[in-house]
This record gives structure tokens, C-alpha cells and sequence, in this order.
């Protein structure tokens, strides 16, 4: 399986706003060998852009875009559990990118990714 036939299905299950295909998706190219930025860029952060994109077209709103936190919540999640505590550099490292990333998204979306980076239960939370 090539890169892209395992990290587009996680953008797609972002967009298509399912937590738990998004966690088996995460799972899948983990396990295949994908490296976890390139989950996050191509896969994580891509399905949020799609997300922004319907925002802005008014085919998704607010409801959805909080969906769509959800998933990016879970595949986080789901690759810190993955990595373990030698993911540490990762965590820091995804934090920064995600934040900084998110700044070009629309404001609402880039709303939900600011309250998750700030969530006390958060994957990205500063260890």
C-alpha cells in the first residue's frame, strides 16, 4: 500500500466527521509503518482543511465543525497511544505545528483546534 492509500481514508473519515473510522484509519497506516507527522499532515490536518473548505461554502456549520474536532481529538489520541511516552518530542513538536497550521484555517475552525490544544484533557497538552 502506498502512503496515500492509508492516510487519505483518515482525511476522509475528518471530513465525513467518524470519530472511530478515524481512530481504525490512524491505526492502519500506524501500523503499516506511516511516520505520525505524516498522519497528522496529510491525513488529520487535510480532513480539517476539507471540513474549512465546506464551512466556507456553507455546507457544514458549527455542529459539524465541533464533529470534526472530535475526530481530530481521537486520531491524536490515537497516535500518542500508539508512539507511548518515547512520542513525547512528537507531542511537542504537533502542538507548535497544529496551532500554528490552524491559523490559516477559517476562524471557527480554528476555534476548535484552539480549544483543544487548550483542553486539560487534551493529547497535546504540554507534558
Amino acid at each position: 500500500m502506498t502512503e496515500a492509500t492509508l492516510v487519505n481514508p483518515i482525511a476522509q473519515a475528518v471530513h465525513d466527521l467518524m470519530p472511530d473510522k478515524t481512530v481504525e484509519a490512524v491505526r492502519v497506516a500506524l501500523e503499516a509503518g506511516v511516520r505520525p507527522v505524516e498522519i497528522l499532515d496529510l491525513g488529520i490536518a487535510r480532513g480539517m482543511e476539507l471540513v474549512g473548505e465546506d464551512y466556507q461554502r456553507e455546507t457544514m456549520f458549527l455542529p459539524e465543525l465541533l464533529m470534526a474536532e472530535q475526530c481530530m481529538r481521537s486520531g491524536l489520541v490515537e497516535i500518542e497511544s500508539f508512539v507511548g511516552e518515547e512520542g513525547a518530542p512528537l507531542v511537542d513538536a504537533a502542538q507548535q505545528w497544529l496551532a500554528e497550521r490552524a491559523t490559516s484555517w477559517i476562524p471557527a475552525l480554528s476555534s476548535c483546534v484552539t480549544r483543544l490544544l487548550h483542553s486539560s484533557d487534551s493529547f497535546l497538552k504540554t507534558r
